[in-house]
């Protein structure tokens, strides 16, 4: 199971930050990093992903949201942010549904 700090959410054993601020001062941990969405009805989803650094993530929110509503009109309604897999083997390394779209392994 994950060990998030305070005020972030686990979801399926990841740390995951809803509402990216884009004043955030990147995580520093080592881990593999995604831009993730939480849609109104409570789910998440790794959009893209996984990428070596928390600021490589923050710096593609905005990009991977864009292109989610693109292929989803009701994402406007959700809200996008960033996950990190602990460095810890506890959950498996995922590819990001969106990441053919962006040059990534799929």
């Amino acid at each position: 199971m994950a060990r998030c700090e305070p005020g972030v959410e686990v979801w399926a054993g990841w740390c995951v930050v809803s509402g990216v601020d884009s004043a955030q001062t990147p995580d520093t941990r080592p881990g593999c990093y995604y831009v993730s969405v939480k849609r109104d009805d409570g789910r998440y989803a790794l959009l893209l992903g996984p990428l070596t650094t928390h600021a490589e993530a923050l710096e593609k929110v905005r990009a991977v949201r864009e292109k989610a509503c693109e292929v989803d009109p009701r994402g406007v309604w959700y809200a996008y942010g960033t996950a990190r897999l602990p460095d810890d083997d506890s959950v498996p390394i995922r590819a990001g549904k969106l990441n053919k779209e962006f040059g990534l392994p799929a």
